[in-house]
């Protein structure tokens, strides 16, 4: 551990500061061993919250990343279910020479568009690719990220980010049809 000893002196002593005295070589040399073993205690310490406050984010995030899959895989267990059976209706119906709707042909279709997406989030690596696609966004897409004005990491977005989409966008009270039926109205002042 490096300790600053002038520090621990008593009040009476003097210490050398001449160049090349005694005490100046023995404390540049003390200082640079600190420097070369990089202890910095207080630089320590913030490193070890900081890392203690990213596992506990990463294990949050693994939990919801994994709720996640886990109601996925539930939704496709019941209407990839119901699914199969409307699935084999049509065709047990067909194969029998049964008339079966031309409109049965849309659940068919559809639902196995949806089914398969939600077979890709709950085994697929649909996951990684949307990881990769916010990496994408956090690196070159930071203007689509920035908060309202309120908000109180706001401040920490350059200007650049705040006016590459921010200043372009339309409140959505401000869009067609709500400003048809709803127009806006100042309020007044809150009351202190």
């Amino acid at each position: 551990i490096c300790i600053d000893r002038d520090r621990t002196k008593g009040i009476g002593e003097q210490k050398t500061t001449a160049m090349g005295g005694s005490n100046s070589k023995a404390k540049v040399e003390k200082d640079n061993k600190c420097k070369e073993d990089g202890y910095d205690f207080s630089r320590k310490i913030k490193e070890a919250v900081n890392d203690e406050i990213a596992k506990r984010m990463m294990v949050q995030r693994e939990i919801q990343l994994a709720l996640t899959i886990a109601r996925t895989r539930d939704t496709l267990f019941v209407f990839g279910s119901a699914w199969g059976m409307f699935a084999s209706g049509v065709v047990t119906a067909k194969a029998l020479g049964k008339k079966v709707p031309p409109v049965a042909g849309v659940p068919l279709v559809v639902g196995g568009l949806i089914l398969g997406n939600l077979y890709d989030l709950a085994y697929g690596n649909k996951m990684l690719r949307v990881a990769k696609e916010a990496e994408e966004i956090l690196e070159y897409e930071r203007g689509r990220l920035v908060p309202f004005k309120q908000a109180p990491f706001a401040k920490f977005y350059t200007e650049a980010e705040k006016g590459a989409l921010w200043e372009d966008s339309t409140a959505v009270g401000d869009l067609f049809p709500n400003r048809f039926y709803a127009p806006r109205q100042e309020l007044p002042p809150p009351k202190k």
